[in-house]
């Protein structure tokens, strides 16, 4: 038996093929132009993502604590070890992202390049699979819902995983869309989803998803014997996956802390203990996942009007339609879009996963191919209205098109973007010689980062976070003493902080209660005991998320 797709490929893709094609003359001159417009949308969201990448902003908080692995790890202790700050990272992604740190240096922009490849292909690959779950025009729409989008974007311009994982579960559903036209061999299906789960822990959800829906449609239509001739490709995902987490996953398991984090604060967990909460938990985590990763929500400088808040439910109404009709049309394609959606939450509601904005990234393509089908079928319910075609597709694109402006001529708008390299910088431009520099806890990992990729002239002292050990406020100050202390003797002492930031990695979220009173002012205690040793000097750096001051100390 050959181990081809076209063996094994679904007889309704038989069908599909054999069909004869009667086109409406308009229908050819529509199908002409969208290859066109398909085209210059993908041209537009390269121009967005290259733009932003070539904007260099500085390292943002979650950047700077995998950053800090890469560029002071090798490859195998990239393999072998924990990485700092109990990040986690499958070991293909590390290993591109430290292969670019070998070849183009420490720098954002080579932390970043191997993301900003995964994101520019992303919407290439989605592109063919738009085409198989939609009609020409509706997936031209989509394509330009993943190029556009400013959460896409961002993460196609992140030192993280997100848009890897992404573009891994873009190429796995194209796979299955070249099986299902009958292309390719079983064990290249089978080999190439191996490998997506080394670069993407998520991919398994897709690999997953699919795998049920392929064997479960095998099944119904041809009996365990077609079933089992997806052992060989489902087999080697399974293998891989399992080598996968024997090696890293099993060894590094989310800590306690994290979970309540995102228990807590994220709503990331299916609350399956309380079925009445589940309605408004599915209603808040669409609105959620509809803002971002999916980006429709206009992102005004100030309170959105009311018309534009009242928009924000029509891509929720699109999506429930999507996932409420596509199974009445076609089961199979449904099931390939569902599972993987099912399976995360499955994970999430056992708190294996979070179900949470960049966490579930991945699955950006299959939510926008259910909202996208939602209006498609709306269309198709007013066939005589043409009109509702070019509304529906405007107020999808509108919020799209209205946020990559903004954010192009004001790149401040853009998401997280932080100061901590401004100022590091800062100070190192002022530095003089005799200088000490104390770096707060809450910025310690920014410091890790910038001195080994910027070579800064100063070594700083650093702020032990010691809070936890502290009954009360004067006593954290006055452990934070002996650490200040050892400014003595310079001339002058910088301090860094961050003035929004409260939590370390391994903290609980409001421990110690009074860290986390609102009388507490972070940063601005600590200049207190920094105002014993010396004088306040005008000189100063503040933005919303880093802040220096500066002190001139008595001899």
């Amino acid at each position: 038996m050959s181990l081809s797709y076209k063996t094994v490929a679904s007889p309704t893709a038989r069908a599909a093929v054999q069909a004869p094609l009667v086109t409406h003359p308009d229908q050819a001159r529509s199908r002409q132009l969208i290859p066109l417009l398909t085209f210059l949308v993908l041209l537009v969201g390269t121009f967005l993502r290259l733009y932003h990448f070539v904007d260099n902003r500085s390292l943002w908080r979650d950047e700077l604590y995998l950053a800090v692995s890469l560029v002071k790890m090798g490859f195998w202790e990239l393999a072998s070890q924990p990485l700092a700050y109990e990040q986690k990272a499958p070991l293909g992604f590390l290993w591109a992202v430290r292969l670019s740190v070998e070849v183009f240096g420490k720098g954002e922009m080579a932390l970043r390049l191997f993301p900003l490849l995964c994101g520019l292909t992303a919407p290439v690959v989605f592109a063919p699979v738009a085409r198989h779950f939609l009609k020409p025009w509706a997936a031209l729409l989509a394509v330009t819902m993943l190029a556009l989008a400013s959460p896409i974007i961002y993460h196609s311009v992140e030192a993280k995983q997100y848009s890897t994982e992404l573009l891994a579960a873009i190429i796995a559903l194209y796979l299955y869309v070249r099986w299902h036209r009958g292309e390719g061999s079983l064990l290249g299906w089978g080999l190439a989803g191996a490998v997506l789960v080394w670069f993407s822990y998520s991919a398994i959800f897709v690999l997953a998803g699919i795998a049920g829906a392929v064997g479960l449609q095998a099944l119904r239509e041809e009996g365990w014997k077609a079933a089992l001739r997806f052992v060989l490709p489902f087999g080697l995902w399974l293998c891989s996956f399992a080598t996968v987490y024997l090696l890293f996953l099993g060894r590094y398991q989310d800590s306690e802390w994290l979970t309540v984090f995102f228990e807590k604060y994220c709503r990331a967990y299916l609350p399956v203990a309380s079925i009445a909460s589940l309605p408004k938990w599915f209603f808040l985590k669409a609105n959620e996942l509809v803002k971002n990763p999916l980006g429709q929500t206009f992102k005004f400088a100030v309170a959105s009007p009311a018309i534009f808040v009242v928009l924000r439910f029509l891509p929720l109404l699109l999506l429930a339609l999507g996932v409420a009709l596509l199974p009445k049309k076609n089961f199979r394609k449904f099931a390939v879009l569902a599972f993987p959606l099912g399976l995360a939450l499955l994970a999430s509601g056992l708190k294996f996963y979070p179900f949470y904005e960049r966490l579930v990234l991945f699955l950006a393509p299959v939510l926008i191919l259910f909202m996208v089908y939602g209006a498609q079928t709306v269309v198709s319910w007013c066939a005589e209205r043409q009109a509702v075609k070019y509304l529906l597709v405007a107020a999808l694109v509108a919020p799209l098109v209205y946020n990559a402006l903004r954010e192009v001529s004001q790149p401040d708008h853009f998401l997280n973007k932080e100061k901590s390299r401004e100022a590091l910088l800062f100070i190192n431009d002022r530095y003089q010689p005799n200088d000490a520099v104390y770096v707060y806890w809450n910025m310690w990992h920014a410091y890790l980062y910038y001195k080994e990729a910027y070579n800064l002239k100063f070594t700083a002292i650093e702020g032990k976070d010691l809070k936890i050990t502290s009954a009360t406020q004067a006593e954290y100050l006055q452990k934070l003493a002996p650490s200040i202390a050892q400014a003595k003797g310079h001339d002058r002492l910088w301090f860094l902080y961050d003035s929004y930031l409260r939590i370390n990695i391994g903290g609980y979220v409001e421990q110690p209660a009074w860290y986390y009173h609102p009388t507490y002012q972070v940063g601005q205690n600590v200049e207190q005991v920094i105002s014993g040793m010396g004088q306040r000097m005008p000189e100063a750096f503040r933005e919303k998320d880093a802040a220096v001051s500066l002190f001139k100390l008595a001899p």
